[in-house]
């Protein structure tokens, strides 16, 4: 149960990471037309900051994980 439980925060966490620094890079990649319309580009760039730096920390968490599970050690292992 706990090693299911343990692919399964895995495997989340490096779906959520992916899709979230996707979803900042697709935002900085907006940003460039966004200031040929005039618009409000300062919000859209904080939100492809935290788009990008929430995916890449949440990525080094399913690094960590996957690493804590390779190496089965048990005092360092977060779940």
């Amino acid at each position: 149960m706990k090693t299911a439980l343990r692919i399964i925060a895995l495997a989340l966490a490096a779906f959520v990471g992916l899709w979230v620094l996707i979803h900042g890079i697709v935002l900085a990649a907006q940003i460039h037309g966004l200031v040929r319309e005039n618009q409000d580009f300062m919000t859209e760039l904080v939100e492809c900051s935290v788009s990008i730096a929430g995916g890449i920390c949440v990525l080094s968490v399913a690094v960590e994980q996957l690493y804590c599970w390779r190496t089965h050690r048990k005092e360092d292992s977060l779940i």
